[in-house]
């Protein structure tokens, strides 16, 4: 039986990737195009915008230094270890220096040769790995909770419903057409929900009488306008899970502004609708709609904990012990748990790959997932390892542990101007002078750097106004922009604080009036911020989420 099973799986997936493979022949075209575009840009033929239109829809753009950026797409960030490897030998063979991760859990190749990106497009396809949707006005990665499937407050794995969604949407060309870009994402409990509220439509696992579905969010989003998004089905069956995201790609495709790109998002069109209008709308949209999911495989987590490789070592030394603390969570099963990787600035070489390679062979764990905090969890990794994996990692790759107990390490910023072709400030070097005013900071207090360091990861930082690193949702948050001071242009930073969900409080995060800094000035007030934060738990039990809300409100 077991046989049959087993070539039933293997006829499925060769009838999967002969879809694939004639999609893929489809828009082989427009990767032509794109290289003969990328030629044409290099000799001065082509204008920069033009070649964003070539390219965008690919995740593939243009960076500071005529080099291009390729966005692979992976739902829920989640890579098979041996498809993780090949990134590390497609980087080697064409030179490519780093390796990015996105905080909507995409992998980036950053730096990549104008003539380069067509081999490197082929080699990724060949290894399963696919542009389409990566960037431009499309839909685009399917956002997944880090820990779906293993955590211990799983309502039920998310992880098979986002797969089978990416899989069938891949096949409709209307959801890589749009005015504007559409972004959708699935929560596996409660502890994400905020984060799938701000999605243009958002799924939270739900269950009732032990019937498995889900609570839609629709018209949320950062960025311009940014919006907490209405709920939209309160209860949506599994079943009607393809059916319910055909109909929003359709709405979209039909009644997205194709005009007004400031005002094309979603949630500008539900706004414009009134959400009662827009609803209705919808809900004719989804009753017309006749689609069926496709195959949602469940993941066998057990079998993969049952081939997890134990070990004897033993370690206890302070540094270790902190590292432990720091990054590891416990699962749902015994004697197992998820480890975080920090990874400075989100950035991996080849060789940094190979390495993290080698050692989930050597713990024998079959998977790893970027997070939208820009480092690696490796969902399955036995107790035992743990001393095993801090040596490795130690004598290897040893900016990860010292990352890992760093406060900057926790600080989430985009790549910045230095990188970025509309970047405007550079957001990461903000960040390195924001977290070492938080190091003096801690060593000023060495009682709290605990709380100094657990509340860091509240601190969010753009180059520019765009969402990338997650701004309008920050309890701190920094937008990079420039303003005349004395006559003077001066590079500066918008400040934003307040971002907060809880059970009393919903709230984005407000954008401070006339709190427009130098950027040499953000990390003197984030420390006076965190002064001010210390001094008010000698007296009140409170989080630094709450605080930030409570001081949204003040003249500075």
């Amino acid at each position: 039986m077991l046989k049959i099973n087993n070539i039933n799986k293997f006829l499925k997936r060769g009838i999967i990737m002969e879809r694939i493979e004639e999609k893929l022949k489809d828009i082989e075209k427009e990767y032509l195009e794109l290289q003969e575009g990328i030629t044409e840009y290099s000799n001065n033929n082509l204008k920069s915008a033009d070649l964003k239109k070539r390219g965008s829809k690919f995740g593939i753009y243009e960076q500071k230094g005529k080099k291009m950026m390729l966005r692979l797409k992976a739902v829920g960030g989640e890579l098979s270890i041996e498809k993780f490897k090949s990134l590390a030998s497609i980087m080697e063979k064409e030179e490519i220096p780093y390796l990015h991760l996105s905080t909507r859990q995409n992998y980036q190749l950053h730096e990549v040769e104008f003539e380069r990106v067509k081999d490197t497009i082929e080699q990724c396809n060949s290894k399963e790995m696919y542009f389409r949707g990566g960037g431009g006005n499309t839909f685009r990665s399917i956002l997944v909770s880090t820990y779906t499937g293993v955590d211990k407050r799983n309502i039920f794995d998310v992880m098979p419903y986002a797969r089978m969604v990416e899989n069938e949407v891949f096949f409709m060309d209307k959801a890589f057409d749009f005015g504007r870009k559409l972004k959708i994402g699935f929560s596996n409990s409660l502890d994400d929900e905020f984060v799938m509220a701000v999605q243009d439509m958002g799924f939270v696992a739900k269950e009732i009488n032990g019937e498995k579905g889900f609570k839609v969010y629709c018209g949320g989003g950062m960025g311009r306008g940014s919006k907490i998004g209405h709920v939209l089905i309160e209860f949506l069956p599994e079943a009607d899970l393809l059916r319910a995201v055909k109909a929003l790609i359709d709405l979209f495709y039909d009644r997205g502004d194709r005009v007004n790109r400031m005002q094309a998002r979603l949630r500008f069109l539900v706004e414009k609708m009134g959400f009662e209008g827009f609803k209705k709308l919808y809900l004719d949209y989804f009753g017309k709609e006749t689609i069926v999911n496709g195959k949602i495989p469940k993941i066998d987590y057990e079998k993969k904990v049952r081939e997890l490789k134990q070990f004897d070592e033993i370690e206890n030394s302070e540094t270790f012990n902190l590292w432990k603390d720091i990054c590891t969570k416990e699962t749902k099963f015994k004697d197992v748990v998820s480890l975080v990787l920090y990874v400075k600035n989100g950035d991996l070489t080849a060789k940094d790959i190979e390495k993290l390679y080698i050692l989930m062979k050597d713990i024998n764990t079959p998977t790893i997932r970027a997070t939208i905090n820009q480092n690696l969890v490796i969902p399955l990794v036995h107790k035992s390892a743990i001393p095993y994996i801090y040596k490795y990692l130690s004598e290897a790759i040893p900016e990860i542990v010292t990352e890992t107990i760093s406060i900057r390490g926790q600080i989430r910023a985009c790549v910045g101007a230095k990188v970025c072709m509309i970047g405007v400030q550079d957001s990461q070097s903000i960040a390195d002078a924001i977290g070492g005013e938080l190091d003096q900071l801690a060593k000023e207090f060495p009682q709290y750097r605990k709380i100094i360091f657990k509340e860091a990861k509240n601190i969010r930082i753009s180059g520019c106004p765009s969402s990338c690193a997650g701004v309008p949702v920050a309890p701190l948050g920094f937008i990079g922009l420039k303003k005349k001071i004395n006559d003077k242009l001066t590079d500066c930073m918008q400040v934003y604080m307040g971002g907060i969900l809880t059970d009393s409080i919903q709230s984005l995060a407000f954008e401070i009036p006339n709190l427009i800094l130098p950027i040499d000035e953000i990390p003197i007030l984030v420390k006076s911020l965190f002064r001010d934060y210390l001094e008010i738990l000698q007296v009140y039990d409170i989080t630094f989420s709450n605080y930030m809300y409570e001081r949204r409100l003040e003249e500075f």
